[in-house]
């Protein structure tokens, strides 16, 4: 019984195939036109645009100028924003670099002290693994992000942390020119001087800002 369903198995296949490789044969077929479309042999290369939503939370540290006492708060919130990048592929193996710019909701708040960031900003060289329709990537590179800080609900101050980030995900291959990913992000903000100004004066103060990020996404390659 069971070398027959094996017999059976092993006819169907070959009948298959026998189909596939006369179907590539004749003008018309899937392989015919140079653009078509193979679900076991995607093509990453090229330029690619996309828009990606998510959640993030982080970590903000700093000791109070004034009063000397420290503060570390943990901003949480929505995040959505775009991406623009582009791709090289030998073989199996990818090559890449991304800029992407998201808005975020990220704030926290005690009876001392406030934090908030409104955007952040990567800028990285990616390297993956293709295969079928998935593509495996790590990233890594540059990290751009407001930081707005208030203590004593009256000194405030404002700049923008520069730091690095690492990440990576899994990107599927929807058809030819659309894709889906998720992909997580962990960025380091070191510490920036902020001046804060209130009514006692300008102080100067170090932020340590780190940010974590999840994301799903969708991408057009052109």
């Amino acid at each position: 019984m069971i070398f027959r369903a094996l017999l059976a198995l092993a006819l169907f296949s070959a009948a298959v195939m026998s189909a596939q490789a006369a179907d590539q044969a004749v003008p018309g077929g899937p392989s015919y036109y140079p653009n078509a479309y193979y679900p076991n042999s995607i093509n990453w290369t090229g330029w690619y645009v996309g828009a990606q939503l998510g959640g993030s939370f982080g970590r903000a540290r700093w000791t109070d100028p004034i009063s000397s006492t420290s503060n570390s708060l943990q901003p949480s919130g929505v995040l959505g924003g775009g991406q623009l990048g582009v791709n090289w592929m030998r073989d199996s193996l990818l090559l890449g670099a991304e800029a992407d710019l998201t808005f975020t909701g990220l704030e926290s708040s005690t009876n001392a002290a406030s934090f908030s960031s409104r955007w952040l900003s990567l800028l990285t060289g990616r390297v993956g693994y293709a295969f079928n329709q998935f593509l495996l990537y790590a990233k890594g590179g540059a990290a751009f992000a407001s930081a707005r800080a208030t203590v004593h609900l009256a000194d405030t101050g404002t700049t923008t942390q520069v730091g690095w980030a690492v990440g990576g995900g899994v990107e599927y291959a929807i058809n030819s020119n659309w894709s889906a990913r998720i992909e997580y992000d962990f960025v380091d903000l070191p510490s920036r001087d902020m001046i804060l100004h209130g009514p006692r004066g300008a102080f100067p103060v170090g932020i340590d800002f780190t940010i974590q990020k999840v994301v799903a996404g969708i991408n057009y390659r052109f």
